[in-house]
């Protein structure tokens, strides 16, 4: 015959020890799982908040850049309208003083273009000429400053 009694008396204790082991571990994973979640969570919050501040600062940025390229812009309208009143001034100055272009000690001569007659002509010549340099060298100033400032702004 088996000896239930003593089975009993360790068996049961055992069993419930095994019990109360596996119960607290399966509580502790429970815990666990929820910090866990906790902090994947929280991690996502601040990853987005990061983006969030990443973009808004971008977006601060790309505002500051094209604020520059309008006052850039409206900066070259003026400089290039003030360059050609002064170089309008100075044609003028040529055209009254008998279009002195190409005589005199002081300018170079104008080659003779074909089809181009007089010296009115050459004044007109010249003037086209400086007006394309002026154009290009103030736009060429211009973008020196603006590249300098958009520099700035993304430091």
């Amino acid at each position: 015959m088996i000896p239930w009694g003593p089975i009993f008396k360790i068996g049961v204790p055992i069993a419930l020890l095994i019990g109360l082991w596996l119960g607290a571990r399966h509580v502790i994973a429970n815990i666990r799982a929820d910090e866990r979640e906790t902090v994947t969570a929280e991690f996502a919050d601040t990853q987005q908040k990061r983006e969030i501040a990443d973009l808004r600062q971008a977006l601060a940025t790309e505002r500051r850049q094209n604020d520059i390229t309008e006052e850039a812009n409206a900066k070259q309208s003026a400089d290039l309208a003030s360059a050609n009143s002064r170089l309008a001034a100075y044609v003028a100055r040529l055209r009254a003083s008998g279009g002195g272009v190409g005589q005199g000690a002081d300018l170079p001569r104008v080659p003779d273009a074909a089809g181009v007659a007089g010296g009115a002509d050459r004044l007109s010549l010249l003037d086209a000429d400086l007006r394309k340099c002026t154009a290009i060298a103030v736009r060429l100033g211009n973008a020196k400053d603006w590249a300098e400032k958009q520099k700035e702004v993304e430091r």
